[in-house]
């Protein structure tokens, strides 16, 4: 319970398409809901509280004050103690409920300090009302480093997405313990209302699964990951459960109303100071729990909700005003620590792991859209690239302690950021590793491997590709290693009629044509009579060379791309390169059993798939297994689905796609 309950424009955030991540509208750069909007509600707000106040004329006539202050004189000092006790713990679920968010919206601010930022703001912005105002100034002056905006937006966030919560957590307790709002709407019709608001919340996970951020206009949304919205449901059900104990260890024992009834009634009570938006909600509250407790007498149950707002709202508040008196020399301080300070880049730390590595595929950090895990001791390393609802280790960990070192730290990380964790592209020796860790291992692809220093296209097996290298040569191609500048135009174009022809590029684990990461590879460049018809790019090192963009163009001669990949194993062979990898493949389908069976072949059928196949198989490789795997079965599949989506649909590059390798995890700085 919390400013994001009661607070006035806590709807509006949602109502403007304001959830987790979401930018704020160009008219509200704080967060502010526009006056007349905020105005037409509060007159909402006030036409219901007549007509609730109408529809209880009777009871409100007959009420006593005196008995209403006998009431809480009446309550004992047990009741208080537990009321303090159910208080603290409504207030501790609130203050990770601030935290999940903070890893949700990536501010970098310690858990410790989002923490104690949330709680205070919380339980001022509660008691003084205009919860998206006061929140954001509270949150501001608390958290070192941040701006209003930030602040702003991680206010907004939090009310748009405790309300989904609540609204989610209500539908499901009047689907169990359904309550009769009047005599117009009866059980079977809440019941279906309850029904209804939890379809929307699957329609929503649904939504986080397959488009979990997007811009409609001047609507623009980032859905938190499945982990996050199940801790956001969790949190938002203890902190209520909490609150509603609060309040019913204050009321009289001769109420005789039982914890089971009081909580519905007390969601639906919430659910009135949402839409009133006073501070509190006070007026609808009392309202609609007189209305919703019918047997219980009005004037204990009243003096039960004046005692409850002392301990849960006066007492914290109090206590949160000095906090934030206190705190304000102490954030100065620490900013001040902060800019002072020698900022240490993190990728500068990993640079010399990353150089020193064998595996050559790490060159899709020049991508600029994954990081770098670093162990404490900063030893070892994973490429992390992460999801919506994944955070994902790349290949197989860097450096001499590898992936048994970095196994905690990856399900930590992803744990802070409401991620799943999952390793995805892996060896067999960190797939052993992570079965032994608990994890859930399965086949994910085939990676098609060559020895450049022993390949011989004479061999039997390799006809078919001499006859394609044959056709090549007859047509004229040419194939040489590139040379700086590159012909960026060209390629480009070629490049962009590739894409456009096969729907688009495929991301995440594959490279996507961009002129600065191009430049950093080794590239192989196939001409015919002159003009520039395909290239070949490679991840490279001085033990590895690993395929990475192949693109032919449409004007391209038969045998093109095998023609490619055969000089550019001429020349690994004259560096010295002991492995060469023509990327991975699916594993074949007709050798798995099972459900995969199913995804594997479906995969298969995919535009291109079987021409790719086919090609590789040409150059008669090692056939050598990859690995996915994450700490449960649905995690697994998860983690899977997610990955296979963000490939076929990926986020635009960052920057330029030359961003330096960043860092995540418990090292980033």
């Amino acid at each position: 319970m919390s400013e994001h309950h009661m607070a006035q424009g806590a709807t509006d955030a949602a109502l403007t398409g304001e959830c987790a991540q979401s930018q704020v509208a160009q008219d509200a750069p704080f967060g502010v809901p526009d006056w007349p909007r905020a105005l037409w509600r509060q007159a909402l707000g006030l036409a219901l509280l007549a007509g609730f106040a109408l529809v209880l004329r009777d009871r409100w006539s007959a009420l006593d004050p005196a008995a209403i202050w006998a009431a809480v004189g009446a309550v004992s000092a047990l009741q208080w103690s537990v009321a303090a006790l159910a208080t603290f713990a409504s207030f501790a679920a609130l203050a990770q409920y601030d935290a999940l968010m903070h890893r949700v919206l990536a501010t970098r601010q310690t858990p410790s300090q989002a923490r104690r930022a949330g709680w205070v703001a919380i339980a001022i912005s509660q008691t003084v009302g205009f919860g998206l105002v006061s929140g954001a100034l509270v949150r501001w002056r608390m958290l070192p480093g941040s701006s209003l905006r930030d602040a702003s937006r991680l206010t907004a966030a939090v009310a748009a997405s405790f309300l989904a919560a609540w609204a989610m957590l209500s539908a499901a307790v009047m689907l169990v313990a359904p309550v009769s709002l009047s005599k117009g709407l009866p059980q079977i019709a809440v019941q279906g209302l309850a029904a209804m608001v939890l379809f929307g919340g699957g329609a929503l996970i649904a939504l986080s699964l397959w488009w979990p951020g997007g811009r409609i206009g001047r609507w623009s949304w980032r859905l938190p990951s499945l982990p996050a919205m199940g801790r956001i449901l969790w949190l938002a059900a203890a902190d209520t459960v909490c609150a509603a104990l609060a309040l019913w260890a204050l009321m009289p024992e001769a109420s005789g109303i039982t914890f089971a009834a009081l909580y519905p009634a007390f969601l639906i009570a919430l659910g009135a100071g949402f839409v009133s938006g006073t501070p509190g909600g006070v007026g609808p509250f009392e309202l609609m729990l007189v209305l919703l407790l019918p047997d219980v007498q009005s004037a204990p149950l009243l003096g039960a909700v004046l005692a409850w707002r002392a301990a849960y709202y006066g007492a914290p508040a109090i206590l949160a005003m000095f906090a934030l008196i206190f705190a304000q020399r102490g954030a100065e301080m620490r900013l001040q620590e902060c800019l002072a300070a020698p900022a240490t880049p993190l990728s500068a730390r990993a640079a010399a792991l990353i150089a020193a590595a064998p595996q050559a595929e790490l060159g899709l950090l020049h991508q600029g859209e994954h990081g770098v895990l670093l162990c404490p001791d900063h030893r070892a390393g994973w490429m992390i690239g992460r999801t919506p609802q994944a955070l994902i280790g790349l290949i197989d960990a860097f450096g001499p302690t590898g992936a048994v070192a970095l196994l905690p730290d990856l399900r930590s990380a992803a744990r802070a950021e409401g991620r799943i964790a999952c390793l995805y592209k892996i060896g067999a020796r960190t797939a052993v590793a992570a079965r032994r860790a608990g994890w859930t291992v399965a086949p994910v692809a085939m990676d098609c491997r060559l020895d450049p220093q022993r390949f011989d296209p004479g061999i039997p097996a390799r006809a078919g590709l001499r006859r394609k290298l044959r056709k090549a040569a007859r047509a004229g191609l040419v194939c040489t290693p590139a040379r700086q500048p590159l012909p960026l135009a060209a390629m480009a174009r070629i490049a962009a009629d590739w894409a456009a022809s096969r729907g688009g590029e495929r991301g995440f684990s594959m490279g996507r044509f961009a002129p600065d990461y191009l430049t950093r590879q080794e590239v192989i460049l196939a001409h015919l009579n002159g003009r520039l018809v395909g290239f070949a790019s490679f991840h490279a090192n001085a033990q590895e060379w690993t395929l990475d963009l192949m693109r032919p163009g449409a004007d391209a001669p038969d045998g093109t791309m095998q023609a490619l990949i055969a000089t550019a194993l001429d020349l690994a062979r004259t560096c010295g390169a002991r492995q060469f990898s023509l990327a991975a493949l699916p594993p074949d389908a007709d050798h798995i059993d099972g459900p995969a069976a199913l995804v594997w072949r479906r995969a298969e059928t995919g535009a291109g798939c079987a021409g790719l196949r086919q090609f590789k198989m040409g150059f008669a490789p090692r056939l050598v297994p990859l690995y996915i795997a994450a700490p449960g079965r649905a995690a697994l599949a998860l983690a899977a689905a997610d990955i296979a989506c963000t490939i076929r649909r990926p986020p635009p590059l960052p920057g330029n796609g030359d961003a330096p390798p960043h860092a995540a995890g418990s090292t980033s700085s």
